[in-house]
């Protein structure tokens, strides 16, 4: 049985708020290990523990531990990383991941609708995969969602507004949200 849960985010920002998770929704156990996986996104919430701190404050007595395995110009399929790194399978299961939280999309859409249908079919891959795997020993892991964030348009004449990034935004996030929680394909 499949098992996921979506953050999306609504309007395409990512504006965190304790209503978008609560206990009912994220199911966490005491003790369980959360990890990141992903882009850019992922990578960088290593520098500010915002996310980590809003999840504590959910739960306060589950003495979770996090890892961040996330690393910029991750996307589902492609990877980068030395030899001998080892697998992603693998270190979610040297972190006993119980909850994976993924975060892809942003790189894949700068392919455009072209790269979409290669996108949702890899997605599905990697989702039936990992509900494949016991990284923590015992279960298939929980799977969060989060959908990539809007491209800011800063104003200025010497960096593009955003605009048609955005639109491949909407589509690829339009995937992560429809296709895999309801689990239904889109046209």
């Amino acid at each position: 049985m499949r098992r996921y849960l979506i953050f999306a985010t609504v309007g395409f920002c990512f504006a965190f708020s304790l209503a978008t998770v609560s206990a009912q929704q994220l199911k966490l156990q005491k003790g369980d290990h959360v990890c990141y996986i992903g882009n850019t996104l992922a990578d960088r919430m290593q520098h500010h523990g915002w996310l980590e701190t809003y999840i504590h404050s959910l739960f306060p007595n589950h003495d979770l531990t996090f890892r961040n395995l996330g690393f910029s110009a991750d996307e589902v399929v492609t990877r980068p990383r030395s030899n001998n790194f080892g697998s992603p399978d693998e270190w979610l299961t040297k972190c006993k991941a119980d909850t994976v939280f993924c975060f892809f999309g942003y790189n894949e859409a700068l392919k455009g609708p072209k790269g979409w249908a290669g996108f949702k079919k890899d997605f599905a891959a990697l989702i039936d995969q990992m509900q494949a795997q016991k990284y923590n020993g015992k279960s298939a892991p929980q799977l969060v969602f989060f959908t990539p964030i809007k491209q800011e348009d800063l104003q200025s004449p010497h960096l593009p507004n955003g605009k048609q990034n955005n639109e491949n935004i909407k589509l690829y996030s339009k995937a992560i949200i429809f296709l895999f929680s309801y689990n239904f394909p889109i046209s």
